[in-house]
């Protein structure tokens, strides 16, 4: 109902005694409720008058800006998660699995299949009338995630045979009504659902499971004598086999799927990196985020080894993603066709949890962390200089910049090839005025261009880490002409940067609202993509904002319509 926007057509507050004929609403739409929790006597309460995106009118009071309940057509009053999470008995739930709740929150309505049973027979989904309404929540966390009406009544869903819809979704976590006021945006609280451990199953043959069995019959010891020695005989007969505790089966249940330490696997690999980018950056996270970027900013920096995806069983970014949604990690949701995005990550994930402790507490092996602390090299460096700021400015470097030795003469010989400098007769390159500053009229080869520019710069060097991504070509951009003297931008060198292609041509249809499409043209290596019109300052813009791409990485700035240079 409110997955996509929704229009506002009015919004006012609430006298003090419209405000008390909704309390009376409230409180006879949920008796069990006390009033004060429904609606306390002061709030300021407004009244929202919406149209959905199906063209269908509603109503939602917001409590301080804070959506708590909507109605339906009929009138009936409908709790916000906000509501639930401040009053979780104001409604029945209905529990379903972790990797349900994408699904969920994608649109689709809770089905019979997902639903755990409430109990056995025809009380495995309770005792409910159909459109009655439903709190949905999972196996894992007890704050609901999401509201709706029953399709049918409880002994209707019990003779479904498991089949069919179970509970048709209102409002569900991430949709546009969570969303309402972005300041106040909530989270979903964490209640652990209580779940049986090991002490609630004592060892065969130990002290407290031979109390357990001797404990029923205990009433009858005075009457009947008889079934004390048979209980005591099977206590003797259990006592006298091997005791096997829970969690020694568990471990020899998990040998022999259990990885060997050593063993690093592209997908182990990828998991660990994983589980660090959350341990490092979990709170810092600017949720919601594109799932490109958390995997290209966050995941690839913590990775040992460089990560790729088409080595592993995953072969895309998604598949790998979805089955971390799958374990309850994260929640993602699409923003639009084909861009997903991280709305909320689950920090206390009992996985996660262990993760830390290991790291913590030192469990990794010397030789690891001895690579990790001090995995570094000394990198030979050419320091920008005040002679050749003019030149490098002009390529997004600033004055003081390292460059690493072997990027100058690419850096060069791009220049020239973008300009079109080289005599096609004496293959010599031809300076331009900015080159004639620093190397004068003559011309000369493109090594001997780049001995005179390295000359007037400072010789240094850098300690470099392992993250360092300066020897990661440049992302060149660039005009042509096609047919009827139509304008197209070019750019090349995306992929270096881990950007995925499909969601970049997702952002660029939408934000330039141009035909973009994906190219490989004959003297070109890789793929290049393919914008319609000069839109040179739309994808600068989008690479260093969206994606977060140092400015000295793109070439081209210049070929703007405007010819001025973005300031950071």
């Amino acid at each position: 109902m409110f997955l996509k926007p929704y229009r506002l057509k009015s919004s006012a507050a609430l006298k003090g005694s419209e405000s008390k004929k909704l309390r009376a609403r409230l409180e006879l739409a949920f008796p069990h409720v006390p009033g004060d929790n429904l609606l306390p006597a002061k709030a300021n309460v407004t009244q929202l008058k919406i149209l959905t995106h199906g063209g269908q009118p509603s109503m939602v009071y917001c409590v301080d800006k804070q959506p708590m309940f909507f109605e339906l057509d009929g009138g009936q009053l409908v709790p916000t998660l906000y509501t639930l999470w401040a009053t979780p008995d104001i409604l029945p739930y209905f529990t379903t699995h972790e990797g349900v709740l994408p699904k969920l929150s994608n649109g689709a309505d809770l089905m019979l299949p997902g639903v755990v049973p409430l109990g056995v027979g025809h009380q495995m989904y309770g005792h409910f009338k159909k459109d009655q309404l439903i709190a949905v929540n999972l196996t894992n966390n007890s704050s609901a995630v999401g509201v709706g009406q029953l399709a049918r009544s409880s002994d209707d869903l019990y003779m479904c045979g498991g089949h069919g819809v179970a509970v048709k979704m209102l409002h569900m976590f991430g949709d546009k009504l969570w969303a309402h006021e972005p300041t106040m945006l909530q989270q979903i609280p964490l209640v652990k659902m209580k779940t049986l451990t090991v002490d609630d199953f004592p060892a065969l043959g130990s002290p407290d499971h031979q109390r357990k069995v001797i404990k029923a019959p205990q009433p009858e010891q005075a009457s009947s004598p008889e079934p004390i020695s048979q209980a005591t005989e099977s206590v003797e007969l259990e006592s006298s086999t091997t005791a096997l505790t829970l969690d020694e089966t568990s471990e020899t249940s998990a040998v022999p799927e259990a990885p060997s330490p050593d063993e690093a696997t592209p997908e182990t690999l990828l998991k660990k990196a994983f589980l660090a980018a959350l341990k490092h950056n979990g709170n810092k996270l600017p949720l919601p985020l594109l799932t490109s970027n958390f995997f290209r900013l966050y995941v690839v920096p913590e990775a040992v080894e460089p990560i790729d995806l088409k080595k592993t069983r995953y072969k895309k970014l998604s598949n790998f993603l979805a089955e971390m949604v799958d374990q309850g990690f994260i929640v993602v949701r699409e923003e639009t066709k084909g861009v997903d995005k991280i709305i909320s990550v689950d920090l206390e994930h009992p996985e996660l949890v262990n993760f830390i402790t290991d790291v913590k507490t030192g469990a990794s092996s010397g030789a690891t962390a001895e690579k990790l602390l001090f995995h570094s090299e000394l990198k030979e460096m050419y320091i920008v200089s005040d002679v050749t700021a003019a030149f490098f400015t002009k390529l997004n470097y600033k004055r003081g910049e390292g460059i690493p030795v072997g990027q100058v003469k690419k850096i060069v010989r791009e220049y020239v090839s973008k300009h079109n400098l080289i005599d096609p007769q004496t293959k010599l390159v031809r300076p331009d005025a900015v080159l004639q500053e620093l190397c004068g009229n003559r011309e000369g080869t493109l090594s001997e261009l780049t001995s005179i520019i390295t000359s007037k710069m400072e010789h240094s060097y850098q300690m470099c880490s392992g993250k360092d991504t300066s020897g990661k070509p440049q992302i060149q951009m660039s005009l042509a002409t096609r047919s009827g003297n139509k304008k197209v931008t070019l750019v090349s060198n995306i992929e270096a940067y881990g950007i995925i292609m499909t969601e970049l041509i997702k952002l660029c249809k939408q934000g330039a609202a141009a035909s973009t499409s994906i190219v490989k043209l004959p003297h070109q290596k890789h793929e290049q993509l393919q914008v319609q019109g000069n839109q040179i300052r739309f994808i600068y813009t989008l690479l260093t904002e969206t994606y977060k791409v140092p400015p000295k990485c793109i070439l081209g700035l210049e070929l703007a319509k405007d010819g001025k240079k973005k300031r950071k």
